[in-house]
Formats: C-alpha cells, structure tokens, sequence
C-alpha cells in the first residue's frame, strides 16, 4: 500500500510575517522610526511647547517614495502658514468676546475649508485655525501659538525629509516600474489565451476577465506614481525623464491587445485556423518573448539580447502579415463567414500593433536611461 504524501508543516510565525511584508514596508518603517526620534529629540532641544506636533508632522512626511514625501512636507507647510495666519488674524479680531469668537470660528473655518477643497494642499489650514483661534488666551497670546505651530511643522517637516532622503531613499520609478512589468506579463498572458481562442484551443472568459482586472489595476497603480516621479523631478531630486509616456506605452499595449481578445470567443473556422496557426504561434511566442524582456528590464533584472527579440517578433509579425494575404490569394477566405475575417484580420492588426507598442516602449525606456545618465 502506498504511502500517502505527509502534509506540508505548518509555516512558522517569521516565514508569516516574510509573506505579509516585504522589504519596502520595513524601509519605511525604519524611516518612520528614525523621524520620530530625531523629531522628539529636536523638539526636546528646543523647548517647544506642542513638541508633539513636530513628531506627527515628521512621521507624516516619511511616505513611501521621495515625491510622495516631498508632497506632504510642502502641504502641510502651506496648510499650516495659512492657517496660522488666519487664526491669528481671526483671535486678535475676537479679543476675549465668546460670541465674536463663535463668529470668527465659523467664518474662518468656512474661508479655509474652502480653500481646503478647492486646493488640496491647504487641508491643514482649518485643522491649524482651529487650534490657534482656540488655544487658551491665559496661557499664549494667539500671535504666538500661531508661530509655535508653524516651527513645530516645519521642524517636522525637515525631519521627514531628511530622513526621506537619506534613510534608505526610494525614488517615485521604484514603485512605478514593477507595476509596469506587471501589466506586460499580464499583457503576454493575455495574448496567449486570445490566440488559443482564435485558433480553436479553448477561450476561459472568467480568466480572461481576471487578467484584465489585474492589467487595469497594475496600470492605475502605475499612474499614481507618475504625480510623485514629476514631484521628484520638479525638485531637482530626481534626473530621469518623465515615466508618464512608458505608462501610456503599456496602456496602448494593453488595448492593442484587447483588440484580438473581442473575436477571439469566435474561432476561426478550420481551414483557415490549421493554415494560419503556425504564423500565428510564432508570432505570439516573438512578442510575449519581448514583453517578458521588457518586463524584466522594469524589475531592474538585466534582460537578454532585446534588440535580437525585437528583431524576431518584427519578422514573425511580417510573417503572420503575408500568410494572412496568401490565405486570400489562395481563395481560402473566399468561403469564410463574415466573423471571421472579421476575427482574422483583426487578431493580425492588434499584432501589428502590439510589436509598433513594444518597440515604442523600448524606446520610452531607453529615453528614461539616457535621463539618469
């Protein structure tokens, strides 16, 4: 009698934990950690007085890539001048009068929150009017809490940067590119199912959908890191071009590919699959070869002879092309329904537009290299 597997041991708390966090969330936890202590400890130094307005602004402003640290120091020291200007203006106009203070609450609460949601990047102003206009009179003239508030921010705000800079530092393109390569191996996938489809090999519609969901979430990902690498670039802390065209690139690949997925739930009939199958495969086979290089290149892992894989998705998209037209010339389509040479001309277009994607992509990417250079 056979002996039967034995179950796999259960993992243990560490190989957990390793599978629940990677090394970028324990970056930035370091980082976190690192601008809390140099924050209290400043904030100590100094005597100030709400020390822990420096700490929650530092902790704040460590974010996970430089353009997204850089981001919140520069809002919420616009948030906090504003609003400290405004509180300061709105209690010396209440003086001691409750009613006027209730006055003045509302009214600058109101002209800061508006601010607020017209500029994003004044969301602390009513949080700073609040706290300077309510501060207690017997303890701090207002003029004066407002200009506490502002240095403890801006304490905290270097902080956080510095330590954004210099603590194990993560560029905007770190984040991006990953999900860039995600999309381009979901994209090869994608393309392999849409020509088993085509050719009559079999079409899952809940696989093709999850593999699209995948490529739309990989992409949106991507595009909110676009925001934070101009950031980095606009102050001067990054040199590379702007990513923004390779996520479109990986987008336009994404489409192309949609293409030959909508008549790949109707086979060609087969005739026309069995003459235009080995075309078909090795073009397939050339651009998903060029897609997972790509890919391997956004991951920062040195890929193959590209310029060799381009070279042969490019002769086995040309060579798909010609056997396409001497399917016609032989009178082989003269038969054939409508759907499909709808469905065949369409699948040997969306190849024609993948290869024009990825040497376009190509392209993006050697732009970006010859700007960090």
């Amino acid at each position: 009698m056979p002996l039967e597997d034995p179950a796999p041991a259960p993992a243990g708390p560490l190989a957990r934990l390793s599978g629940l966090f990677t090394a970028a969330h324990l970056k930035l936890g370091v980082r976190a950690a690192v601008a809390a202590l140099a924050s209290y400890f400043l904030a100590t130094v100094l005597a100030l007085p709400n020390g822990y307005w420096a700490v929650l602004t530092a902790i704040l402003v460590v974010q996970s890539t430089i353009g997204a640290s850089l981001t919140v120091a520069l809002d919420r020291a616009l948030g906090t001048v504003v609003g400290g200007a405004v509180g300061v203006l709105a209690a010396v106009l209440a003086g001691p009068s409750v009613p006027l203070t209730f006055v003045a609450l509302v009214a600058s609460v109101l002209l800061t929150s508006t601010l607020a949601a017209r500029y994003p990047s004044f969301k602390l102003a009513p949080v700073t009017v609040v706290i300077v206009l309510l501060a207690d009179p017997s303890h701090v003239e207002p003029w004066l809490s407002g200009l506490h508030r502002v240095f403890e921010i801006a304490v905290g705000g270097v902080v956080g940067m510095a330590c954004a800079l210099f603590i194990l530092p993560a560029s905007a393109l770190f984040y991006l590119f990953p999900h860039c390569a995600t999309a381009l191996r979901t994209c090869a996938e994608l393309l392999a199912r849409g020509r088993d489809g085509l050719l009559g090999r079999g079409l899952d519609p809940q696989g093709i959908d999850d593999l699209n969901a995948k490529a739309r979430k990989a992409l949106r990902a991507a595009d909110a890191r676009i925001a934070e690498a101009r950031t980095e670039r606009a102050g001067r802390l990054a040199s590379h071009a702007d990513p923004a065209p390779v996520v479109r690139s990986c987008r336009r690949l994404w489409h192309s590919i949609i293409i030959l997925l909508r008549g790949a739930d109707r086979p060609l009939t087969e005739p026309v699959a069995t003459r235009l199958a080995p075309a078909m495969d090795a073009a397939v086979a050339a651009l998903t070869m060029v897609m997972h290089l790509l890919a391997d290149r956004l991951d920062g892992t040195p890929a193959a002879d590209l310029d060799a894989a381009a070279s042969a998705a490019r002769a086995a998209v040309s060579a798909l092309e010609a056997q396409a037209e001497r399917l016609n010339a032989d009178g082989v389509l003269d038969a054939a329904a409508g759907s499909t040479l709808t469905a065949l001309f369409s699948a040997v277009s969306a190849c024609t537009h993948v290869r024009e994607n990825l040497e376009d992509l190509a392209a993006r990417l050697d732009e970006m290299r010859t700007g960090e250079s």
